[in-house]
């Protein structure tokens, strides 16, 4: 019987190389990721806020500083407040803003103003007094002392304030922003130098949920299409069939074993060689 031939082994294909735009694919979808995960971040750091970070009032305050100055005022960098849309107001952006300040020295009346820029220059024009960039939102603020002299009068005999508050202790001011540039007064109540006070500003932010949810959403979106399109890049394509089975000859499976066709022996080639026994030869002599 003859043996059944074995199959030609044949290698697998080489893995397919990634193509130019496979690479611009994953390129691409990695660039739209790092905004998204900024979204992400920025939205929850936001909806955490207007979640657990606002007081029993509703407001969300800085943390409080501590400012002081050798002159006879301390007030904020110009405040210029404008939203160039008619339909998003200002009270719906910021809501109500508050200012809450706390005399260091304890027999001290401590004076908080808000007034139009113009007549807050007007009157400190001259004063020694100090300027605080981003009052009560960075210990760290800069502050820059203008020399000058005294005011011609206590902050509670002027009439331009838009809204203020005096007296000793804690003093809490609310304000309701409008559109315009104004500036933030923070003096002792008769006018003399040398202001010292413990300061936190906060605000009720009514919009600040919805500004989270829609930054979430924008970087759940973004995170998306990058999650798409890297998956899409990162997917093989099917090899495309060529007629032939991995680990078999090109020409396919071996054919089955046929057994060979029986052979007459009477007229075989090798018949006539043999002779043939005759059968008396081998019968035993009689006795």
């Amino acid at each position: 019987m003859a043996a059944n031939p074995s199959a030609a082994w044949v290698p697998p294909p080489p893995p397919a190389r990634m193509g130019a735009g496979r690479v611009l694919a994953v390129v691409l979808g990695a660039l739209v990721l790092l905004p998204a995960i900024g979204l992400l971040t920025g939205g929850g750091v936001l909806l955490w806020a207007d979640t657990w970070g606002r007081e029993d009032d509703d407001y969300l305050f800085t943390a409080t500083d501590e400012f002081s100055t050798a002159g006879h005022a301390m007030q904020s960098d110009r405040i210029d407040l404008e939203t160039d849309a008619d339909w998003v107001p200002l009270s719906a952006a910021l809501g109500t803003a508050r200012v809450e300040v706390t005399s260091a020295d304890a027999g001290e009346d401590v004076f908080i103003g808000v007034g139009p820029t113009a007549d807050v220059e007007a009157y400190l024009g001259g004063v020694e007094r100090t300027v605080i960039d981003d009052l009560g939102l960075d210990t760290s603020a800069g502050q820059e002392l203008l020399p000058g002299g005294a005011p011609s009068g206590p902050p509670t005999q002027q009439d331009f304030w838009t809204v203020e508050a005096s007296g000793p202790g804690t003093q809490q001011l609310s304000w309701e922003p409008a559109d315009g540039s104004w500036t933030l007064v923070i003096m002792n109540a008769d006018g003399s130098a040398g202001v010292s006070v413990d300061a936190r500003i906060g605000a009720t932010a009514p919009a600040l949920g919805g500004l989270a949810w829609g930054i979430l959403a924008g970087g759940l979106f973004l995170g998306l299409v990058s999650v798409l399109v890297l998956v899409l890049a990162a997917r093989r394509r099917p090899a495309a069939a060529t007629g032939s089975t991995y680990g078999m000859s090109p020409g396919g499976p071996p054919p089955y074993w046929t057994p060979p066709a029986p052979v007459d022996r009477t007229t075989a080639a090798d018949a006539a060689s043999s002779p043939v026994p005759d059968p008396a030869a081998r019968r035993p002599p009689d006795a």
